[in-house]
């Protein structure tokens, strides 16, 4: 007997009214990571607080770093890298359409597909993740242009401004576009890191966790190494602190304050202006390194022109002495024609003859 088909808008409508409790008792998969039991950066780096970072909400403690399957982490969102028609395929792609079952495919073709750079939002269904959020990264196939670069980030701030559309508190992005679609894993990653802090400076009361998901080691590498510089600073000021701080910029300065303005502004005006003396040996520094240098250049000419002249003396050795040898030569064989030409006078002058020696015009005689 043939199980009946869901109806998605009717699955959708009971997944989302449902308790954490409820849902669980559901999920596809009985292996899921509760967000709790994923440590922050800071966390995971075992980091004492300073006094200074006490009770301030830092950058630190809003990411977290996670290698593993993104199917199975318990937060409000997951990020899919889906392709256009977004209906399935590939990679993580094909991983989170598998584990959400089918009505994620049925809810997802009502979308009529989605841009690069854009991205849409679903019920997570099976999932532990309540929603999947959709992008389309850019096909890079190694190239990293303006383009590129420009829908890549896209991905992630489309995303994150649906997370705060929708009211979400936790969302987890696996690496977008490194996989099929080639986009170089560490310019992927700096793009997310910068993109992601840019995000949460601005919308830090707005979220609670942002984790990047990733599968490979390699991946985890450049993460782990980038996040360090990315995240290694600073507390996230509040819209409090910084009209604080325009108020107090605001208030008219004491006057040792004034005083003490005064002074610095007055030693800045000294450090901009440097004094004429200072300047007239910077310039007479300038002027011997450039006389240094000329110099230079003029013995480095002379010392060319002085092996082109060597160049030019050995050349005409050279030709003097195979002229002497041509010279020689002529006069050898001048030699040897007039020793010929004694031998045949000689041979002509021998009125004797032998048998060893034919006559050069013999004659037959008579008996």
């Amino acid at each position: 007997m043939s199980r009946k088909k869901k109806d998605w808008k009717t699955e959708k409508d009971r997944v989302l009214s449902m308790s954490l409790e409820e849902r669980r008792k559901e999920y596809r998969r009985s292996e899921y990571v509760p967000l709790d039991q994923i440590n922050t950066w800071k966390q995971s780096q075992s980091t004492e607080v300073t006094e200074e970072e006490e009770g301030k909400d830092l950058l630190r403690d809003k990411v977290s770093l996670y290698k593993g399957d993104i199917t199975i982490l318990e937060v409000d969102a997951i990020v899919n890298a889906a392709n256009s028609s977004l209906l399935g395929g590939g990679g993580v792609d094909g991983c989170i359409h598998k584990a959400a079952g089918s009505c994620l495919y049925e809810e997802c073709i009502t979308l009529k597909g989605c841009e690069t750079g854009n991205a849409k939002i679903t019920c997570g269904y099976d999932l532990p993740a309540k929603y999947v959020i959709h992008t389309v990264g850019p096909v890079a196939r190694g190239h990293v242009g303006e383009t590129e670069t420009k829908d890549l980030t896209a991905c992630y701030q489309n995303s994150l401004e649906l997370v705060k559309g929708f009211g979400l508190r936790s969302v987890a992005f696996p690496c977008i576009s490194t996989g099929i679609y080639g986009f170089p894993n560490e310019p992927a990653a700096n793009i997310a890191l910068e993109t992601v802090k840019s995000w949460v400076k601005e919308n830090h009361d707005k979220i609670e966790r942002v984790i990047f998901c990733v599968f490979l080691e390699a991946d985890y590498r450049i993460y782990k190494e980038k996040i360090l510089q990315v995240f290694q600073d600073n507390d996230v000021t509040t819209e409090e602190d910084t009209e604080d701080g325009q108020k107090t910029e605001g208030t008219s300065p004491s006057k040792e304050s004034r005083s003490k303005n005064q002074s610095e502004d007055r030693h800045d005006d000294d450090e901009l202006d440097p004094p004429k003396e200072d300047a007239d040996n910077h310039t007479a520094m300038e002027q011997d390194n450039l006389d240094s240098q000329t110099g230079e250049a003029e013995e480095k000419k002379a010392d060319e022109k002085s092996e082109n002249k060597e160049m030019e003396d050995a050349t005409g050795e050279a030709e003097e002495k195979k002229a002497d040898e041509k010279s020689e030569n002529k006069e050898m064989e001048k030699d040897a024609t007039e020793i010929n030409a004694k031998v045949e006078s000689l041979e002509g002058s021998d009125p004797t003859e032998t048998d060893s020696t034919p006559s050069k015009d013999p004659v037959d005689k008579k008996e």
